[in-house]
This record gives structure tokens, sequence and C-alpha cells, in this order.
């Protein structure tokens, strides 16, 4: 039979976990409309860069509503499209995983990783010409596992605070610093859409000499190299403020549910242990009654 006190103690500790759980919820949902109320002034910041790139067409334009989820999951350059298919060995690519350092936010961080992990396994990528970086330890704990000789940069302590374009702006910079020449890069992010749903989305970003060969970069006026390589350097900057804004959203949204979820098991817990409970409790009163009546029978 379940011991008593043992009984008792898991009891306790179940209503301890649920009163951390529903504090838990409490600030993520304080988080998320802060986190909601920013994206909405960061939105811009990757709408025009997508747009400028579907405009000059280094991505496949999207025509239709029911193409956008095919879009988002696989981008297509145009540009390069041709010269991937022949010289894919020498065709060199960047990964940015956007996630953070902080967890008990469901599969928000695990399945940025897995789709990362599933491309280059696709890819066949080698340490030489795809290079992972990571920004949040969540996404370097999964990945440093199978693809160590990949990591470029790894970016710490991101999650504590919202995120700001100054924080955008040293990752971009560490990465043009590295002094890794890439062709193309992507970055892995979740877009949020509500609080109950949020999508893993891959956006490329490129560099100066591919957006100077852009099939429809004659469209545009001259511009000067400096300039164009300031703006292909502020692109990436604000593409990753983008992502960043966008994978906190979803983050906060993701850990509010987790911690409702868990508020609501550690609910149903409490009712079976107070159940077991007072069955154990029954029983041993029960056990005492019948031993004290068996003796004072017996004399």
């Amino acid at each position: 039979m379940v011991q008593l006190k043992q009984v008792s103690l898991r009891l306790k500790s179940v209503k301890n976990i649920q009163k951390i759980t529903k504090t838990m919820k409490m600030v993520s949902a304080s988080k998320f409309t802060k986190a909601e109320r920013e994206l909405v002034s960061a939105r811009p910041f990757g709408y025009g860069p997508q747009k400028f790139y579907e405009s000059s067409r280094l991505v496949s334009k999207v025509t239709k509503e029911g193409d956008e989820k095919a879009k988002t999951d696989q981008p297509t350059e145009v540009s390069s499209k041709k010269a991937e298919d022949k010289e894919d060995e020498k065709f060199k690519r960047i990964y940015v995983a956007v996630t953070s350092d902080r967890g008990l936010c469901g599969g928000v961080h695990t399945g940025v990783a897995r789709r990362i992990r599933r491309n280059l396994t696709t890819r066949s990528a080698d340490a030489a010409t795809h290079k992972l970086v990571c920004v949040g330890e969540k996404s370097r704990a999964i990945l440093r596992r199978t693809f160590s000789e990949n990591m470029l940069v790894n970016v710490k302590d991101i999650g504590r605070i919202a995120p700001v374009f100054k924080d955008a702006s040293i990752i971009s910079a560490a990465i043009m610093q590295s002094g890794y020449m890439y062709d193309v890069g992507e970055i892995y992010y979740n877009k949020y859409f509500s609080p109950v749903k949020y999508e893993m989305t891959v956006i490329p970003f490129f560099t100066k000499d591919k957006i100077e060969s852009a099939p429809n970069m004659t469209a545009f006026d001259d511009v000067e190299d400096d300039q164009l390589e300031c703006y292909a350097e502020w692109t990436f900057a604000a593409l990753l403020f983008y992502a960043l804004k966008e994978s906190a959203a979803s983050e906060q949204s993701a850990r509010m549910a987790a911690m409702d979820n868990a508020t609501k098991n550690a609910e149903d817990m409490m009712r079976k242990l107070t159940l077991l409970f007072n069955r154990t409790r029954q029983a041993v009163i029960t056990r005492e009654l019948i031993e004290i009546i068996s003796g004072a029978a017996a004399l």
C-alpha cells in the first residue's frame, strides 16, 4: 500500500509546481503583450528588404496565397539557381538560427534546429562551404553535437530582454568581421501569426555581388558600390532585427501556452493525488479500527 507520507509530500510538491507555472504564465502574458506591440513597428524592417528582393528578382515572387507557405519554407534564388545546381560544392551558404537562451516554451527552438539540421544533411554540407550562426544557446546546444565544425559565430544572452536594432547590428557586424565570404545566407526563425499559431520560416539575404547581378537590377537607378554595400549590410541587419522580433513574440506566446498547459496538468495531478490521499488515509483509519476491535474481542 502507498505510504501516506509519500502521497502527502508528492501533493505538496505538485502544489508548489503549480504556483510556479501559474506565475510564469502571468509573466509570459505580460512579456507577450509587449512583444506583440513592438512587433508591429518592426515588421516594416523585414517587409522592405523582402519586397526589394522580389522586385529585383533575387527571389521568386509569390502570386497566390497558397504558395506563401512553400515560399517561406524554402526560398528560391532566381539569379543563382542554375549556378547552385551545377556547382553546388562551390556555392557557399551561411545559416542563421534565431532562438534564445531560455526554454520551457514547447518546440519553438527545436523546430528551428531540426530544419537547419535537415537542410545541412540534404545538401551534404561540409565545414568549408556551409557555416552556422547560432543566435541563442538553445540552437547551439542542439546543432553542435553533429555540426560543430560548421560553427562560425555563437551569440549568447538572447531572450532575457526585448531585442533592439542594436543587437541585430552587433550580430551582423560579428558575422561580417568573421572573414567568411558567403554567396547567400538564410535566416531561420519562427514567424508569429496569432497567440496560438507560429510557423518556422526561412528568409534569404544576399551579399553586394549577388544584388549587383540580380536579373532586374537594371530597373533601379545607378547606385555606387559603397552605397550598395552599405545597403546590403543594412538589409541583413534589418532582416535579422525583424526575425528577432518575430521569434521573441512566438517564444512568449509558446511559453504562455506551455505554462497554461502545465498549470492544468498540475491541477489534474492534484485532484488525483488528493483522491489517493483520502483513500489511503481512510484505509489506514479502517485498518487501525479493525486492529482495535480485534484486540478488544480477543480479551
